[in-house]
């Protein structure tokens, strides 16, 4: 399918906060969910970058591995976010901006009998401090970040909370302040750290040398004793269709701001606000596991794990906040039985995009057939709008899915950028102002970006191409529908990509188990 470099935009400057370097950013380009950084840029990280053709072997905190490189702005650049999986690093899109941070998120933290020990796969720094009035000892951890599956240990008096975004904050009651003058503060990957009590009486005035901490033992800069201010969230109501969230807020500027990084996590960011949750914090509803808040440089960034996949509204009206959780129709929630028509993009006279000899319409049909057979095999009746190389008008392909009574619609396409190569990667559409259609496709490329080896451009409303109307075969399909567009023709890296077997198996499976997490299917692995 063509699509117009005016219709998508040209690469977008971008910034990158990179875990302690966060006081400097790195200028770099976003494309629609990657971030490219110029090569020549990377060894303010520490990194090294050997260019080979059109592949870059990178060494990097403490790893090495080979990657592929695009010209994007007239400058060869690195995919940074596709670097960062295999160092196993974190990086977030911070809302509505286009600043990417880039955090380690922390193994473990252990901490017994005044010994100190930290895990992080990327390199972190220890900044240390104390405080009087009671005594502790401050530890933050500059670019680490806590995460669901970071391991703590931790005894009595001890605290350990998310302060920045990229900043982890250890917080240790004392009977005496201890002396750290010696405590590490190298950036590392494993942070030991053994509080020894001072033997002189002058061990306060040590800490007071500590940059930023004056005679008192306060920070200058960090916030101390401030009165805990509580989420007021609750449910508002709930039925068999949604969830109806809401909060009663003060000092709130401007809208709550929303994403979400995949279909079972919603963050929500309270720009103004600086709140925490009650110790004992508890939603009334069974579809939200767990509920987090976090202070960041801006406000309050609010995550709820959902415990499937939902569709999500977020409003702002004055100084209150909503947040609409949709529940799709799934039935029994399983694949079997489910009637889903597979479309195959273009075809006969109607070639679709093309480059180097390679027609849109032979690539979509493959993939289409592969779709069909994964889904048949996994108990589906599957309905294909063609299983050969012939013109189906658009209107029919819709009919096709509504006569069929459908339970899913799943349009395959090949992009074209229809101007410079600097286009790249993986998209999935949805029917604009189609919330459950949305969820649909966040679901789908999801598991397409797991496995796709291509940039993973994001889940797009088709309104974004066409304002007016959207795409014909998602406005007049009466059931959830998807368009995907598995690369882009004209460019190198994802042709060369496409036209193999092990690329078009991979995503056919990863397009039905999008769809097997969509309804919440017990198989689905």
């Amino acid at each position: 399918m063509a699509m117009t470099a005016v219709a998508y935009g040209q690469a977008r400057t971008a910034d990158v906060l990179y875990t302690y370097f966060d006081d400097a950013p790195v200028h770099g380009f976003r494309v629609g969910d990657e971030c490219f950084v110029p090569t020549d840029q990377l060894s303010k990280f520490g990194w090294q970058v050997d260019i080979r053709a059109d592949q870059a072997e990178i060494k990097a905190e403490g790893t090495e591995f080979t990657l592929g490189v695009r010209t994007v702005g007239g400058k060869t650049s690195l995919p940074l976010r596709a670097a960062l999986q295999k160092l196993c690093g974190t990086s977030d899109w911070i809302v509505n901006t286009d600043t990417l941070q880039v955090v380690s998120e922390l193994t473990s933290v252990k901490y017994e009998s005044g010994k100190i020990r930290v895990i992080s796969p990327m390199l972190i720094k220890p900044h240390p401090f104390v405080l009087t009035g009671p005594d502790r000892v401050v530890i933050d951890y500059l670019g680490a970040k806590l995460g669901s599956k970071t391991v703590q240990t931790l005894e009595g008096g001890v605290r350990l909370t998310q302060y920045k975004p990229n900043v982890v904050r250890m917080v240790i009651q004392t009977q005496s302040i201890p002396d750290i003058s010696k405590v590490p503060t190298d950036p590392t990957k494993t942070s030991e750290l053994e509080l020894a009590e001072a033997d002189t009486e002058d061990a306060q005035a040590k800490a007071a040398k500590v940059e930023g901490v004056p005679a008192t033992g306060v920070p200058l800069t960090d916030e101390v004793h401030t009165a805990p201010a509580f989420l007021p969230l609750v449910v508002e109501h709930e039925d068999d269709h949604s969830v109806l969230l809401g909060m009663k807020l003060t000092g709130l500027k401007g809208q709550a701001q929303f994403r979400k990084p995949d279909p079972e996590t919603l963050e929500v960011l309270l720009p103004g606000v600086f709140l925490d949750l009650t110790p004992d914090f508890k939603l009334g509803t069974d579809i939200i596991s767990l509920t987090r808040a976090e202070r960041t440089t801006t406000g309050t960034l609010v995550t709820l794990n959902l415990v499937r996949p939902l569709g999500a509204e977020v409003y702002t009206a004055n100084q209150s906040v909503s947040i609409q959780l949709l529940k799709p129709n799934v039935g029994d929630g399983r694949l079997v039985g489910k009637i889903i028509v597979v479309d195959p993009g273009h075809g006969g006279a109607d070639g679709g995009a093309k480059d180097e000899g390679i027609h849109e319409k032979d690539l979509t049909l493959p993939i289409g057939k592969l779709v069909a057979s994964k889904l048949a095999m996994a108990g589906a009746t599957v309905i294909m709008t063609r299983q050969t190389d012939v013109f189906i008008p658009l209107t029919t392909r819709s009919d096709i899915a509504n006569k069929s009574h459908a339970d899913f619609f799943v349009s395959c396409h090949i992009n074209d950028s229809g101007g410079p190569r600097n286009m790249a990667g993986t998209i999935t559409f949805h029917h604009k102002g189609n919330e459950i259609c949305r969820l649909l496709a966040e679901c789908i490329q999801h598991e397409i970006a797991k496995v796709s080896g291509l940039a993973n451009t994001g889940v797009w409303s088709d309104g974004k191409i066409y304002p007016a109307s959207g795409f014909s075969v998602l406005r007049n399909t009466k059931m959830p529908g998807v368009l995907i567009e598995f690369g882009f023709i004209d460019n190198a890296g994802d042709r060369k990509r496409m036209v193999t077997d092990q690329f078009q198996e991979a995503v056919a499976k990863a397009v039905v188990q999008g769809i097997k997490v969509y309804l919440g299917d017990a198989k689905a692995k």
